[in-house]
Parts: C-alpha cells; sequence; structure tokens
C-alpha cells in the first residue's frame, strides 16, 4: 500500500487535483484507519472490564477468558495490519487522531459529517458501525467482547457500551442518536431493527435492537469523490442522476420567469413549485437551477412514491434524501399524474419531509392536497415557449440540415402550432422523414405540418375522433343565399384572423373572445358535417369531431376536465373542433332544484367561458336550435340554417355529388329526381352511393335507372310510403334512357291506373287527405 503523507490528504479534502491512483491509497488508508479505530475501542472496553473485574472473572463476565480475548485481538492484528507493514507509523498516527476526532480526520467520514449535519457522537457510531461491516474478524472480536459467539450485527446497547467505556453519562448520549428523528436513522445511514413487541418500554426496547450500517454510506466511503455514479440500486424504479449542465440563458423562458427562478436562488427559498403543461421544460428548468447551485439534478416521480403506503414512502424519501447528499444533489419531484386524493398518513409523512428538504417540484395541475403542502411556497409559471422562440427552436433542429426548410416555412409552422421543444424536435424529425420518403429535395411547410398534425391527433385521440378529409369545395355546398352570405362570412374570418390579429394589432385591443364560433342547426342531413369538413379543408385544419360519450362524466368536475384537455391540445395543436349533436351538452341551464341541476349548470357555464376563449375554430351541430341554452346562443359568432333542400337544390345535389372519375350516363335529368323525391341532402348523398353499386351490378354506367331505384329504395329505408308507380315525367324519362318510346297521357293512365285504383282503396285514408302527407306528388298522374 502506497504511503500518503499530509499534504496529499489535504489536497484531497480541499478539492485539489489528486492522481486516481493516490485518491484509492488514501481511501484505503482510511477505511484501514476505520477498522483500526473500532479494534482499539473495543480493546479499550476489554482492557476497562479486565481491570475492573480481575482475570479470574472474565469468563464470567464475556463469557470467555481473558486469554481467549488476548488472542482474538492478535488475530485482528494479523489481519487488519498484513498489509500495512510500509507505513505503519502513518496509519498509526491516522487511527490516533480519528480517535481524537472521526469527522475531522478521514475524508469519507469528514464529508458525511458535513453534508448530514451529524455530531461527533454520529461519526464516532458511523466509525465503529462501518469498521464491524466491513472487516469480520472485528466483528467477531466485538461478538467475544460481549459474550455473542454467533453476532451478525450488534445491537443498540453494545455500540453505547464500547464507545461510553462504563460512563453513563456517556452512554445515554450515544443511545439518544439512536432515536427515531436523530440524524443518523432520519437520513437512513443506519437501519435500526423494528419493535418485536410494541409494548416493551422504550429504552430497553431500543437497546436490545440490532443496528446496521447503510449499504450506501460504506459505497460513498469506498468512494467519496466518485462522479456521475448511478443511484442507489433501491431507488432506481423512480429516480435517475442527472449530470448534464444547463444554463439558465439555453432555456426558452420569457424574461419574467427566469427573473423568479433567479430570484428564489439568491434568496434560498425552497421548497418551490413550477407549474405548467407537459413538455413546458419544468424539468429542464430544475436542471438549471441545479446548475447555479452547483449541484447535479436527481429526479423523482412523485406519483410511483404515492403508490407506496405511508411506512415504506417515509423510508423510500428518506432514501432519496440520503442519496442527494451523497451525490451532491438538488432533488426534483415531477408529478404529471398526480392521483386526486391520498391518505391521511402519507400526507403527514409528505409534510415532514416538505418542512425540512429543499427541492422543486413540477407539475401540470396542481391537487387540492398539493395546494394545502405547498401554502406559502413561491410558484413559478413555466409556459410552452412563445412563437418567436418556437422559431428558434425550428431552425435550430434544422442547423446542420442541408435538406432544411426556408424561413418562411419555418416562421409558418412555429406561428401555427404551439409546441414544446421536445415535440418540435420530435415533429422536425418526423418531417424530415417524410420528405426522405417522398424524395423531395427539400423539406417543404407540408412535410413540417404532418409531422406537427401526426402528433397532435395521438394527444387528441383519446376524446375525439379524426374527421376525414373533405374533397368538397366551398362552392359546392348549395345553400339559400342569405346563409350562404354568412357561410362566405365565416370563411373570411377563419382565414384572416391571424393577419387582423396578430399584424395588424388587434389582438391588444380585443384580448379575449377572439375565436371562431360557428353553430349549424337544422333537420337530419342537411349537410351541417359537410359543411364543417369544407371549412376545415380550405383552411388546412385537421377536424376532431368531439365524442360526447367520452367527455361527460357522472364524477364532479370530471367533464370540465375533459373538456379543458379538449380545448388546450386543440389550440395548441391548431385543430378545429366540431361537437356533433351539442344540445345534448349546451342543453338550456335550469332552475336549481337538486344539487345535480347546480353541477350541470356549472358544466354550461364553465364551457361557455372556453368557447369564449377558445382562439380556434369551434362547430356546433345541432337538429333543434330550441334546445341550445340562450346564453350560449348569444355568444356564438355565427349562426347558420341549414334548411330542408328545395326542389331545385335536390336536383343540384343529385348531380354534384356524382365524382367526374365515375362512369354517368349522358344528360341524366336530375331536376326530375329533385322534384319528385323529397329527401334530404344526407339521404341523397346515400343513394348515389347506392347508385354506384347497382352501376355496377348492372355492369353499366350510373343512369337515371340506378339513381331512381336507389333513391327509392332509401326512401323505403326512411319508413315512406311508397308505390311502385312512378310519375309519367320520370317513367318517360326511364323509357328514353332504355330507348323506348314516350307514354302519353291517355297511354300512361291506361297503363298505371288500375294498379294505382287497386292500392288506394286498402289504405283507409279519409277523402282528400294526401298519401304519406308532404309526398303526394310520388302519386300525381299528370
Amino acid at each position: 500500500m502506497t504511503n500518503i503523507d499530509d499534504n496529499q490528504r489535504h489536497g484531497m479534502a480541499v478539492g485539489d487535483d489528486v492522481d486516481s491512483g493516490d485518491v484509492q491509497a488514501i481511501v484505503a488508508q482510511d477505511l484501514a484507519a476505520i477498522v483500526g479505530y473500532g479494534q482499539l475501542k473495543i480493546r479499550i472496553y476489554l482492557e476497562a472490564a479486565d481491570r475492573s473485574i480481575g482475570d479470574d472473572k472474565t469468563a464470567i463476565s464475556f463469557g470467555i477468558s481473558a486469554t481467549e480475548a488476548a488472542k482474538a485481538l492478535r488475530n485482528a492484528d494479523t489481519l487488519l495490519f498484513d498489509a500495512t507493514t510500509h507505513y505503519p507509523d502513518g496509519l498509526k498516527s491516522l487511527i490516533r487522531r480519528i480517535v481524537e476526532h472521526p469527522a475531522e480526520n478521514c475524508i469519507g467520514l469528514s464529508d458525511l459529517y458535513t453534508r448530514f449535519m451529524l455530531s461527533l457522537e454520529d461519526a464516532e457510531i458511523l466509525a465503529l458501525l462501518v469498521g464491524l461491516a466491513i472487516n469480520p474478524a472485528l466483528l467477531e472480536l466485538c461478538g467475544f467482547a460481549v459474550s455473542d459467539h454467533a453476532m451478525i450485527s450488534p445491537d443498540v446497547s453494545v455500540i453505547c457500551r464500547i464507545l461510553a467505556n462504563n460512563d453513563q453519562n456517556a452512554y445515554d448520549r450515544y443511545r439518544s442518536r439512536f432515536e427515531y428523528n436523530a440524524p443518523l436513522r432520519q437520513n437512513c445511514l443506519i437501519s435500526v431493527e423494528k419493535r418485536i413487541n410494541p409494548h416493551d418500554g422504550f429504552e430497553r426496547n431500543l437497546s436490545k435492537r440490532r443496528v446496521i450500517v447503510a449499504d450506501r454510506v460504506i459505497e460513498f466511503l469506498k468512494n467519496p469523490m466518485a462522479q456521475d455514479v448511478p443511484v442507489d440500486e433501491a431507488l432506481s424504479s423512480y429516480a435517475y442522476r442527472s449530470c448534464n449542465r444547463v444554463e439558465m440563458g439555453s432555456l426558452h423562458l420569457p424574461q419574467y420567469c427566469q427573473s423568479s427562478i433567479l430570484q428564489i436562488i439568491r434568496t434560498r427559498t425552497f421548497p418551490a413549485l413550477l407549474t405548467g403543461p407537459v413538455g413546458a421544460g419544468k424539468e429542464r428548468t430544475a436542471n438549471a437551477v441545479a446548475t447555479l447551485l452547483g449541484n447535479n439534478l436527481l429526479s423523482a416521480d412523485l406519483p410511483s412514491l404515492l403508490t407506496l403506503d405511508a411506512d415504506d414512502l417515509q423510508t423510500h424519501l428518506a432514501d432519496l434524501f440520503r442519496e442527494a447528499r451523497l451525490g451532491n444533489d438538488f432533488v426534483y419531484f415531477r408529478c404529471e399524474r398526480l392521483p386526486e386524493f391520498i391518505t391521511g398518513s402519507q400526507q403527514i409523512v409528505l409534510e415532514s419531509f416538505f418542512s425540512r428538504e429543499r427541492f422543486l417540484v413540477g407539475v401540470e395541475e396542481v391537487k387540492l392536497w398539493l395546494i394545502q403542502l405547498t401554502t406559502g411556497w413561491p410558484q413559478i409559471a413555466i409556459p410552452l415557449p412563445d412563437h418567436e422562440h418556437r422559431t428558434e427552436i425550428w431552425t435550430q433542429a434544422y442547423i446542420d440540415e442541408k435538406r432544411r426548410p426556408n424561413e418562411e416555412a419555418i416562421e409558418t409552422i412555429a406561428r401555427r402550432y404551439e409546441m414544446s421543444e421536445p415535440q418540435i424536435r420530435q415533429a422536425a424529425a418526423e418531417a424530415r422523414r417524410i420528405s426522405v420518403a417522398a424524395r423531395r429535395k427539400r423539406i417543404d411547410l407540408n412535410d413540417l405540418d404532418k409531422a406537427c398534425r401526426t402528433y397532435f391527433a395521438h394527444k387528441l385521440s383519446d376524446l375525439a375522433d379524426l374527421v376525414p378529409p373533405s374533397t368538397f369545395k366551398p362552392e359546392q355546398l348549395i345553400l339559400p343565399d342569405a346563409e350562404r352570405v354568412k357561410f362566405d362570412e365565416v370563411l373570411l374570418y377563419a382565414n384572416a384572423q391571424d393577419t387582423i390579429y396578430t399584424d395588424w394589432g388587434f389582438g391588444a385591443r380585443f384580448p379575449y373572445g377572439r375565436g371562431l364560433s360557428v353553430l349549424f342547426y337544422g333537420p337530419p342531413g342537411t349537410g351541417k358535417t359537410m359543411a364543417a369538413s369544407i371549412i376545415a379543408n380550405y383552411l388546412g385544419l385537421d377536424l376532431f369531431r368531439v365524442d360526447l360519450s367520452r367527455i361527460m362524466n357522472r364524477y364532479v368536475g370530471e367533464t370540465e376536465k375533459n373538456l379543458a384537455r379538449v380545448f388546450d391540445e386543440a389550440e395548441r395543436g391548431h385543430v378545429m373542433l366540431l361537437f356533433d349533436e351539442a344540445d345534448s351538452l349546451f342543453a338550456k341551464r335550469t332552475s336549481v332544484k337538486s344539487t345535480n341541476d347546480r353541477y350541470a349548470n356549472l358544466e354550461v357555464a364553465y364551457l361557455l367561458q372556453r368557447m369564449e376563449n377558445f382562439e380556434g375554430v369551434t362547430v356546433l351541430t345541432t337538429n333543434i336550435e330550441a334546445n341550445l341554452d340562450d346564453a350560449f346562443k348569444r355568444r356564438i359568432r355565427y349562426r347558420i340554417y341549414f334548411p330542408m333542400p328545395d326542389a331545385k337544390t335536390r336536383g343540384k345535389l343529385f348531380e354534384s355529388l356524382l365524382p367526374k372519375a365515375a362512369p354517368v350516363r349522358p344528360n341524366i335529368p336530375f331536376d326530375l329526381l329533385g322534384e319528385h323525391f323529397e329527401i334530404s341532402g344526407g339521404h341523397i348523398k346515400q343513394a348515389v352511393l347506392k347508385a354506384a353499386f347497382y352501376a355496377k351490378r348492372d355492369n353499366t354506367d350510373i343512369g337515371l335507372a340506378q339513381l331512381t331505384e336507389a333513391t327509392i329504395s332509401e326512401c323505403r329505408e326512411l319508413g315512406m310510403l311508397m308505390n311502385d308507380n312512378l310519375p309519367r315525367p320520370l317513367t318517360n324519362a326511364l323509357r328514353v334512357e332504355r330507348g323506348e318510346k314516350p307514354l302519353t297521357e291517355e297511354e300512361y293512365r291506361h297503363q298505371y291506373q288500375p294498379l294505382i285504383s287497386q292500392d288506394l282503396p286498402h289504405m283507409d285514408l279519409p277523402e282528400g287527405v294526401p298519401i304519406n302527407g308532404e309526398h303526394a306528388r310520388h302519386f300525381d298522374l299528370r
């Protein structure tokens, strides 16, 4: 073993550069000295006992004779000092200094003494326990000294007796260092055996309980200068250490936020709370705080810890903060999915640690129980990067990329999507992959947009469904003139609001209520959902239909939380929301007759607030406008009525719904179909699709015959009373399509009058009442 002089030891203690070989030699000498210290203490204890009772009675007191004790000491000498023959004087000098003050003369013990604010008695206890743990011969000698030949670990009284040397006052001081709230146990540096019988007296119970030093303490003493070591194995499932240095200036935070953080660091007002959405950079901010404090960052997942009962929670938290002190770490608790409630005993444990430790807590949503625990803490909101910082992050993501997008594309995508730094870097990588797959020479705006959409589609998928993109154009939507004007205004507002509010400065004059909310109301199947998809397609946005079955929740407050998630993610992801059948969610508020009424009204009120503050596009549809809450209707920017189409409109719908690529016969009289089949646009759409399948069945182009057959089928599915006879104009159009001669009015009456006459008597309708009400023209014989 290399001899180490005092100058080298002092250099290591103050942090000078020391050769790794010298470090190992110093640590080995310290451990040997700790064992020597323990041997010396036991020797003094034996000799004092021998002088007090005499040689002849030694066997009665200790179970061994003085000769056997001396032999054990000699064996220990051989085991302890077989490698110290080259520097016995230096080791003996170190042992002597450790006896005088163990916390000042042993590097590892000195660090423990300082980091855990230990007393001199604590340092002596640790030195003896460490020596017993690392040297079996010393443990055997200790067993001989107290008549425990099979000793596995000493009890509290053994340690106190050896260190106190028959001094009762000293014995009491040492024993008090084993109490529950004393630093050695509070910081999990030692473990004391649990009570076997809780009804035993405290003094007897504590003194007879076994005690061992923590394995992590021994590892630290063996390598006190280690850097970037993994966390203790017991913590690895919920905690990890980061030795990365993060500069405050590298954080994409507003200036006021950085100033608040620096103020906390200057005044050391810890613990503190960091709030913000997932991915905003709370952990990275904590890492910057740790860097300024000269620490590593030890991150722990608090929700995982809260799955433990109170006793295990206390043990694991003590282990965590012990690890932080041993590793020179600053603790950060990640709290992304905290439980709604915790037990009272868990809260007591948290209060105990929160009141005496320094750390940061990062949370997305502050639960009620956490509010109670963090009252009086500094609280800093960590927002997502603003537009300027997002542009910078996007630019940095492609800094070394030959295929990088142009500045205009980056500026547009940064303005469009509110994303965190990790999300931007993930989307940038995805856009690169999309561009390569498409064999483009440069990443373009479409690649960036598609990558961002993919990310936000995943975030919303558990509460809303993505509506497939529409191929319809705004000009293909057929509405009455008055409603068409309002629809065009919706497109204008949606397309120009960024320019008006941002570039022209109107955002400062109108800080809230800037969102575009549109209500489509009218009978079923009149094109309300299709109109919403047309708007989304025109704006280049994804359309998400909110699934009300996943939004509504019987538990108080859960519906509001789900809606908050939908609106937050929609705003960040720049998507358009569709509330189909909104009357089930935005129903009229009722008079409060029960608790249920009160909470139902609160839900509507919350929806009104979110709708007003949401800066995206929201479309709501309902079949019955009267069912909607009046206050809600007043806050809708545009209300557009979708009536049942008239005959002319129905004809246009039949024609416009046929794709250009479809094989269609020329000169189909769509006006006749519109005139004689009074159905909504949605049912016309289904009829056109059926007609395509009928044409495939008949191995022909889509013609009037297939459209008529499909429309009759659709009408029957709707429960309409249908007759096999068609009106004369439609009948003649079908005959012409088949190459037959049209029927005159007399021929038509002669051919179809008997059939109609036979059918009518069975209907039992009063004279003058039209068949099937509005569908009477199906039987017009003109």
